[in-house]
């Protein structure tokens, strides 16, 4: 075995011991059943992703390059206006929900199913009407403005029902929805480009939008929730967790796919399919495996363990942690690029620098998928250690994506990743204590 893979049975097994230590008494599943639940999960979205990855070659090659670039940029858009249509709820909802008991459990939901649907779609519309403006102010014309918000608002129903089944860890329904919106994904996308010949972006954002509402009425339908109640009292814990947790996300999300923005303004659409094409399509595959994969199993299981010892030995493992995200991403991206075919060449100038960058990015959502269960305080320091670097971090990726284009935007990806990665750990050694297990349940018996 060589050291990667020694230090990655060492850190399996430091989380192992923290999993025995803080599983008794509480709801949250121990190791075995950990590995479980990722394996049930890992088996479906291996299933979901195959057929999403048919998919995004079937459309990028009938496409070309220009047009599915110009997809990227609305799917990119529609991933920030998702943002605020959440409202946070769900992530009370995976915070609260394994914690609680069945009446519990069903008023959380309830809460954040009813105040969910009402200001989303009141928010839409607005966001419909404004479209003129957002033409006029940022030149995103209302023609690719209009499916973003839709696409949005189909997101945001999935992620909240999504929300509700990992929350009350029901992994086999939630692997078995997601695959059943994978195959309406794939059909719907085989209707449009072979059924109706329609070699236009709408055969793949239609479906990518069915796929997301047919998940949430499978939820709705066969989740098994039960009567589910809603109370102000409710939605006022909801919001209060979920706000900062919100807006850590929305300028994460700016950060994140500005870089395709940026680019987008400075070589031809051609060059912006190919770029998507490692940045944007890669790369969100990769955090799909990440949220959808691993956290699923793994948020629930770390609630209500010993934060401080978990963020230590992940910062013991952090360099083979990367170096075998770096490998893995490295290879995806070597497969996926060969798939696409000709318009979209291989570089592997390309293929190191969106490997590192998916390394760093992957290494940052782990760390803050443990602070981000600590409560308020905590969300409040990750939204500052994001927001107060912001600026310049946007400054950088304008500045290397005009000077160098294509490979101006990579470069930037990978500087950005590393300096969130440094301000956060920064901001937990100076300004936030990660209190022990000990500690916490000696302030609960005060």
């Amino acid at each position: 075995m060589d050291e990667n893979g020694a230090s990655a049975t060492g850190l399996i097994g430091r989380l192992t011991a923290a999993a025995g230590k803080g599983a008794m008494g509480a709801r949250s599943p121990g190791i075995a059943r950990f590995l479980r639940n990722i394996g049930v999960t890992f088996v479906f979205k291996a299933g979901s992703l195959l057929l999403t990855l048919v998919v995004y070659v079937l459309c990028a090659r009938e496409l070309g390059a220009a047009v599915w670039g110009q997809a990227a940029l609305i799917v990119s858009a529609a991933n920030l206006v998702v943002i605020p249509l959440t409202f946070g709820l769900y992530n009370g909802v995976v915070r609260f929900v394994p914690a609680s008991t069945e009446e519990e459990s069903r008023e959380w939901m309830g809460t954040a199913l009813a105040a969910n649907l009402i200001l989303s779609s009141a928010l839409a519309v607005l966001l419909g009407l404004s479209g003129p403006i957002v033409e006029r102010l940022i030149g995103f014309p209302v023609s690719s403005w209009l499916p973003a918000i839709a696409i949005a608002m189909s997101v945001n129903l999935y992620i909240l029902t999504e929300s509700f089944l990992r929350g009350r860890q029901r992994f086999y329904r939630l692997g078995l929805y997601k695959l059943l919106g994978s195959f309406v994904f794939l059909a719907g996308a085989l209707l449009g480009l072979y059924g109706l010949g329609a070699k236009s972006m709408y055969s793949y954002l239609i479906p990518l939008a069915g796929q997301n509402l047919v998940f949430f009425a499978a939820v709705l339908l066969g989740g098994g929730l039960g009567h589910l109640r809603a109370t102000m009292r409710t939605l006022r814990r909801l919001f209060l967790f979920g706000f900062f947790m919100m807006l850590s996300w929305l300028i994460s999300a700016l950060l994140f796919t500005s870089d395709l923005f940026f680019v987008a303004r400075f070589v031809p659409d051609d060059t912006l399919g190919v770029y998507s094409v490692y940045q944007n399509t890669i790369r969100g595959l990769c955090t799909v495996l990440f949220h959808d994969v691993f956290a699923v199993v793994f948020v629930p299981m770390i609630a209500s363990l010993d934060k401080r010892r978990i963020d230590r030995i992940l910062a013991r493992y952090s360099i083979p942690i990367a170096a075998c995200i770096a490998l893995a991403a490295a290879a995806m991206t070597t497969a996926l690029v060969l798939l696409y075919g000709e318009a979209y060449p291989l570089d592997w100038r390309y293929v190191g620098l969106t490997s590192c960058g998916i390394a760093l990015n992957m290494l940052y959502l782990l760390y803050t998928s443990v602070l981000a269960l600590e409560g308020a305080k905590a969300a409040r320091l990750t939204f500052l250690a994001l927001l107060v670097p912001m600026p310049a971090l946007l400054l950088m990726q304008y500045l290397l994506a005009r000077q160098w284009g294509m490979t101006g935007g990579m470069v930037s990806v990978v500087a950005l990743n590393a300096c969130l990665l440094i301000a956060y750990r920064l901001a937990i050694r100076w300004f936030y204590r990660l209190p022990s297990a000990e500690e916490k349940g000696a302030l609960s018996h005060r």
